[in-house]
Parts: C-alpha cells; sequence; structure tokens
C-alpha cells in the first residue's frame, strides 16, 4: 500500500511513515528519506558523513487531488562531513531548501496557472498572487527559452519567419516572433519597439541569419529596415491577410461615409465582409439593391474582390500584371478611400508580390495572437508586460516541453 502512494505522490527514494486526515481539505503524508540515499558534503564530495543535528518535522504543501491538498510531512537534518568538517544541510529530493512546498506543487500549480488565472489557482491550490508570480518569474524564463529555440533554428537549413503585434494594454503592444513554416513559437518580445527587435536579431549568429530566405510581416514600416539589414537575402512577404483586411477596411469606410453624407442607413456591413461565393441569394439581392443607389460602394466592393482573386494567382508574372490593372484602374476613381487603398498597394507592391515567390503567411502567428486573447480575457487583463509575456509563454508552448528546459526543471 506505502508502494503505491509513493508511486501516486511521485516521491520515490522517501519511506512512508504514516498518513493522516487533518481536516476534510487536508491530508498529511509523514515521510523520510530513505538509507540507501546517500549524503554528499558538498565541498569535498565526501560520503562520510555524521548527523550534526536533528531537524523538526514540517510541512510542506506538494499535490491538490479532489479539492483536498495533500501535505508532505519530512524533516531536514543538519549533517557535518567528517573529512572536512563542514556543516551542511541534507539535501531532500523535490523539496527545495526553506522552501514551504515541493517542486511537484510547483509544477502542478504552473500547470494549472497555464490555462487558469492567477486568481483561480490561488484559490484552489490555497497561494497568493506574489507567490505563484515568483513561481512563473522563477521557472518560465523567456531568454532561457530563446536559447533553446535557436539552438534548433541551427538544425535548420532554411527558416521563414512571422513577426506580428498584439496588443497587451490598449495602444501598448508586444511582439511575437515565430517560424511560419514549422509552426513554432520563438520568443515574445516586450514591446514593438526596435531596440528589443534589434536585441532578439543580434542574439542569432550570422549563421542563421543568411539561412532566413523569408520574412511574413504586417503592413507597417516599424521593423522593415532592421529586417533587410539583418536578412539581406530574405524575402519580405506581406500576409495576404493584412492586405485583404486593408481593402476590407477602406470598403467599410466608404459605406460609414456614404451613411453619414446621405443620411441614409446602409445595413449591408456583414455581408460586404463576407466572400462572393460565401453569399446567399438573398444576400446577394439586398446587395444589388444597395449597389444601384451607391455606385461608388460597388465600385470598392469589387476592388476589395479584386484583391482575393488576387491570390488565387499560381504565377508571379500573373499577379503582377493583375495587381499592375488593377492600380491603373484605381487611378480613376474618385473615392478618397480608393485613392488611399492605391497608394497603399503602390507602396507595398513588391512585398505584396513577394508571396508569390515565397508562399509563408502569418496564419500560425494570428492563431497563437487568438489563444493570447483568450489567455489575457480570462485573466482579466495585466498590469505588467513582464508577467504578461511569461504567461503568455507558459499557456502557448506545451507544458511538457517546457518543463524539459533546462532552467525550467532547476
Amino acid at each position: 500500500m506505502k508502494n503505491v502512494i509513493l508511486n501516486f505522490l511521485e516521491i520515490q527514494g522517501y519511506k512512508v511513515d504514516s498518513v493522516n486526515k487533518r481536516n476534510d481539505q487536508e491530508l498529511i503524508v509523514r515521510i523520510r528519506k530513505k538509507k540507501s540515499y546517500k549524503n554528499k558534503c558538498p565541498e569535498c564530495g565526501s560520503q562520510r558523513i555524521s548527523c550534526h543535528a536533528k531537524g523538526q518535522y514540517r510541512l510542506k504543501k506538494h499535490s491538490n487531488f479532489q479539492e483536498k491538498l495533500i501535505y508532505l510531512e519530512v524533516k531536514r537534518d543538519r549533517l557535518i562531513c567528517l573529512k572536512c568538517r563542514t556543516v551542511f544541510l541534507e539535501e531532500l529530493s523535490g523539496i527545495k531548501k526553506y522552501s514551504r512546498v515541493s517542486g511537484n506543487f510547483t509544477k502542478q500549480s504552473l500547470n494549472y496557472l497555464a490555462k487558469n488565472s492567477f486568481n483561480e489557482v490561488g484559490k484552489v491550490n490555497g497561494v497568493g498572487y506574489q507567490t505563484l508570480k515568483r513561481s512563473l518569474y522563477n521557472y518560465v524564463d523567456p531568454y532561457e527559452l530563446l536559447t533553446e529555440k535557436i539552438k534548433s533554428l541551427e538544425k535548420q537549413t532554411k527558416i521563414y519567419l512571422g513577426l506580428d503585434g498584439q496588443s497587451f494594454r490598449g495602444r501598448d503592444m508586444v511582439l511575437t516572433i515565430t517560424e511560419v513554416v514549422n509552426r513554432e513559437l520563438l520568443t515574445i518580445l516586450p514591446s514593438e519597439g526596435q531596440t528589443d527587435l534589434r536585441h532578439f536579431l543580434e542574439r542569432l549568429d550570422p549563421e542563421i541569419r543568411v539561412k532566413v530566405k523569408g520574412v511574413a510581416m504586417d503592413m507597417t514600416n516599424k521593423h522593415i529596415g532592421l529586417i533587410e539589414r539583418y536578412f539581406p537575402d530574405a524575402l519580405i512577404v506581406i500576409d495576404h491577410y493584412h492586405v485583404i483586411s486593408c481593402a476590407l477596411m477602406h470598403l467599410q469606410k466608404v459605406r460609414t461615409t456614404l451613411q453619414a453624407a446621405r443620411r441614409i442607413e446602409i445595413p449591408i456591413k456583414k455581408e460586404l465582409d463576407k466572400n462572393r461565393e460565401d453569399l446567399t441569394e438573398l444576400e446577394e439581392l439586398k446587395m444589388e439593391r444597395y449597389f444601384r443607389l451607391f455606385p461608388e460602394l460597388l465600385e470598392a466592393y469589387l476592388t476589395k474582390e479584386n484583391i482575393r482573386t488576387l491570390y488565387h494567382r499560381t504565377k508571379y508574372d500573373e499577379a503582377k500584371e493583375e495587381l499592375e490593372k488593377l492600380i491603373i484602374k484605381l487611378a480613376s476613381s474618385k473615392e478618397d478611400e480608393l485613392k488611399e487603398l492605391r497608394r497603399t498597394l503602390i507602396h507595398w507592391k513588391k512585398e505584396i508580390l513577394n508571396y508569390f515567390k515565397c508562399r509563408i503567411t502569418n496564419a500560425y502567428t494570428e492563431g497563437l495572437h487568438t489563444k493570447c486573447k483568450l489567455i489575457k480575457r480570462k485573466s482579466f487583463g495585466f498590469k505588467n508586460v513582464e508577467t504578461y509575456v511569461r504567461k503568455l509563454i507558459l499557456g502557448l508552448l506545451p507544458f511538457a516541453l517546457l518543463w524539459g528546459y533546462t532552467h525550467f526543471s532547476t
């Protein structure tokens, strides 16, 4: 029976003396170290050890099972080396010196924290916010994680990166960096600023930089200079989701401008957002009615659909020709929003067409951002960006993978 308890609690190396129930919510398991596990002197490594002073039994939180907290009752003796006369505390497997919890309890708390808020984990495990935050900072280090990820990049022959920002709080942003082909999170930077991105890029050896063949990003000028400097052989690809979203944004602005100018409601926002082939007959009839009343709305809608069909092309030359025709067509438009869209397409023409040379997207990165929003919503937001980044890494990466890293398992 006692062996079953040892295996269940994962405390091999100990013997179970007794199991007591303190109340309806707490179990206390008294254990002692097996004699076969020899102590070593931390100074000289000698195993000629004697007891210097007996320790007292103390409770250590170990696990939470079926709404019951399980405590380990264990004592730590003070030992003396008979060779060099060094006095030291006895080592206990899975329990750090002066800690009130075992390593298993920390692991269990962080595993639960990966999917829940600090408040929820604190209520279940009976620990405070600061304790959980300390464990998060001690065991989840973005910089050490990045070191491990860089080692994995060294094994690849070609690397395709994805960069995309997400809101931390209001206009404060963090930057997610992924490997989009292998669908792997590399790191999350605490800001979108060039300083943080430069520090990340400088950590990549020149041998890794030359392997980067493509970088997918959104339509922003924030990072393009650094990307071109550090990855001269890489194609910068504007993710087609952002190009289509840009066209859709201008389409909706045309609709809202017409509503304000004509003082009439145009209730086809959802229909305009849909792809043309996904519309029902009733939706098509509804849209045609408003297109007859507002030809400029039809022009903006067809422009959005033309940009969508651009990405159906398989060859670079065909896509280039179609994009140039669209830019020429928009030159004759009288709508300010479509003129603005034309300037955007001209500015990003090279990066848009690079998609047909290097077919990468930020779909994986955008998928991670959906999970990030869920994590932030379940935690009711964050005040500290460092805590937010570490919580995201804990929630996004497989826990078993995180626990295997040397910086996470110490």
